[in-house]
């Protein structure tokens, strides 16, 4: 299986789903170049698009990711609404995190989309993407050692962009 986020978006996008995309390949979309295996989400957790959502799933051919196991298992926007966190997957173009309650202050879907931008992934694929600075206190928060390791060069990219908006 080949990761491909672009077809996971296209999905979750085919079905309406509202989300923003978080994370790793949120900062790709800004221009980072640091590699990501996986693509995070935060869904809107209003019962409509989570229905939404467990369609998309389906057609992705999503499984719950433990351990590196995919596990089958109904995924129904019942058994999304009570992940009080995070929902691992992974789908038939690769590894999908549904997260809930990100690191940091930002702590829901309506705050992460306060501070998004839409962009255009290919012809007739936009989404809404988080901020850089958003992306950057995550990772800060989350204090991970592979985080730690991604904030100085987010941070050099965060700074080059604004360098260049402000020319």
């Amino acid at each position: 299986m080949k990761f491909d986020p672009v077809e996971i978006c296209a999905v979750l996008s085919e079905e309406s789903v509202d989300f923003v995309v978080l994370g790793g390949f949120a900062a790709v979309i800004h221009g980072s170049s640091l590699p990501t295996e996986d693509i995070d989400v935060i869904p809107s957790r209003e019962w409509a698009n989570l229905e939404r959502l467990a369609h998309a799933l389906a057609r992705l051919d999503a499984k719950i990711r433990i351990s590196g196991d995919a596990v089958a298992t109904t995924l129904d926007a019942g058994f999304i609404e009570n992940m009080p966190h995070m929902l691992n997957l992974v789908t038939k173009y690769g590894d999908l995190d549904l997260t809930f309650t990100p690191s940091g202050a930002l702590k829901d879907y309506e705050a992460w989309r306060a501070n998004a931008r839409h962009a255009q992934l290919r012809d007739g694929l936009i989404v809404t993407v988080a901020s850089l600075d958003d992306i950057i206190a995550s990772k800060q928060a989350a204090n991970r050692p592979k985080d730690q390791r991604a904030l100085p060069y987010l941070e050099s990219l965060r700074d080059e962009l604004r360098r260049q908006s402000n020319e």
